[in-house]
């Protein structure tokens, strides 16, 4: 059976995908997306996060930084307050997230 190729995913979007996945692959970023994915407001401090999940902030600090380098993260800085959320710029996040606000 032939696939039509326009349904065929970019192999860009594919690296770009696996490379998320990867960077999800650890319980604590796991928590972490479906602590964001499920906010109310769609952003979190890093102090609720490590209250939420238990753990130290240099710990959570360290997750946070690799789910920000892989692009499903954004940092945001409102007055003295950092914040994180989705980077629901990309697409390949937006498609990630549903899974996460599945997860309820």
């Amino acid at each position: 059976m032939k696939v039509a190729k326009k349904q065929l995913i970019k192999e860009q979007d594919i690296l770009e995908l696996s490379e998320m996945l990867k960077a999800i692959a650890h319980p604590a970023r796991v928590a972490i997306m479906c602590l964001i994915c499920n906010s109310a407001e769609g952003k979190l401090t890093v102090k609720c996060i490590y209250d939420e999940l238990q753990m130290a902030q240099p710990v959570i600090s360290r997750h946070l930084g690799i789910l920000k380098n892989s692009g499903l993260l954004e940092r945001l800085i409102e007055s003295s307050k950092t914040y994180y959320t989705l980077n629901d710029k990309n697409k390949n996040v937006r498609h990630i997230s549903k899974c996460f606000r599945a997860l309820k």
